[in-house]
Order: C-alpha cells, then sequence, then structure tokens
C-alpha cells in the first residue's frame, strides 16, 4: 500500500514538473514580447534550451492508443505480437500457478501495484521501472503490464489462477500498437 502511494505521488510530482517546465517555456516565449531593444533573434545554430523538447511533447496531445488485440485467454503459451497472440517456436509467455514468464525474450512484465486498472501508458512506465521475465504471485484480479519484443505494450487482467504451477491461468488480455 506505501508503494502504491509512493507511485501515485512521484507519477503526480512528474506532471507537475512538466507542466511547470511547459508554462515558464511558453512565457518566456511569447511571441517575443519580452526582448528589450537591443535584443538580437537567436542564431539557427544555438543549442535548443533545456527541456525545449519535454515541453513541446508536453503541449502536444498524446494520440489516442489504438488496440492492437483484445480478448479472453486460457494460459498457455502466447506471444503478445502476434494477432492473435499465439505460439510461435519458442519465443512466448506462459502464465500458470500464479506465475507469468517470458522464454526467449518475448517480453517484460510487471504486476500493476496502484489502484484501478492501468491504461498503455501506465502500463508502459511499471514495466518501465520493474519490467523482469519472470514474476510470481500473481492472484485472481491483478493487472499484469508488458512490452513485446517489438516494442507492443500489453495488460493482462489476471480473472482466474489454478492452485497448482502447472495448472494455467485465464486472463483479459488487451495488446495496445506500437
Amino acid at each position: 500500500m506505501a508503494e502504491a502511494k509512493k507511485a501515485g505521488w512521484i507519477a503526480g510530482a512528474v506532471a507537475l514538473m512538466g507542466a511547470v517546465g511547459a508554462l515558464l517555456t511558453g512565457i518566456s516565449d511569447f511571441g517575443g514580447l519580452f526582448k528589450s531593444a537591443g535584443d538580437s533573434p537567436p542564431s539557427s545554430s544555438s543549442p535548443a534550451a533545456p527541456g525545449a523538447t519535454q515541453s513541446q511533447a508536453a503541449n502536444t496531445p498524446a494520440a489516442p492508443a489504438t488496440v492492437y488485440y483484445q480478448g479472453h485467454l486460457e494460459f498457455g503459451r502466447f506471444n503478445f505480437d502476434l494477432k492473435p497472440p499465439k505460439r510461435t517456436g519458442d519465443t512466448y509467455v506462459w502464465g500458470g500457478g500464479g506465475v507469468f514468464e517470458s522464454y526467449h525474450d518475448a517480453a517484460k512484465m510487471a504486476v500493476w501495484t496502484s489502484s484501478g486498472t492501468p491504461d498503455r501508458a501506465a502500463c508502459a512506465s511499471a514495466v518501465d521501472e520493474q519490467g523482469k521475465t519472470y514474476i510470481s504471485g500473481t492472484e485472481k484480479g491483478n493487472h499484469v503490464c508488458g512490452r513485446t519484443a517489438e516494442g507492443r505494450v500489453f495488460r493482462i487482467d489476471v480473472t482466474g489462477v489454478a492452485e497448482t504451477f502447472d495448472g494455467g491461468a485465464t486472463g483479459d488480455v488487451t495488446v495496445w500498437d506500437k
């Protein structure tokens, strides 16, 4: 619970810093209104101000995440880069007995520890921060976030976990486009 609050606080602080940076950049470049008469226009070879790229990205609305695949799976061995997910060779994610494991770099995964259901951006962030090829202790109701070898972000909403390690898991899966 404390980790979830900490993660939420950190996400809020990062968003606030981005908004403040965008605001300050916008004020400092307010159509040249704050330039003095002796100021010359910046040359095209001068380096960009720190954070300029970030503020432009913060001002650009994010495109809505497009769903690549969505459906219910009874876990065996799935490659989430395929539509629909299926087993191909020896590159796959396997789930069973509270464990999810990636074989041959099929994906990095993380259990969502905050409240609510994570969207694409939240899942991508969770995988960036704590992604692994093997996670255990998953239970019915957990959300498992992941990123495939080809860069697709996915979420498994765990709907069932077998009592034994060799038993399967079930889940509602959403895979977003790259």
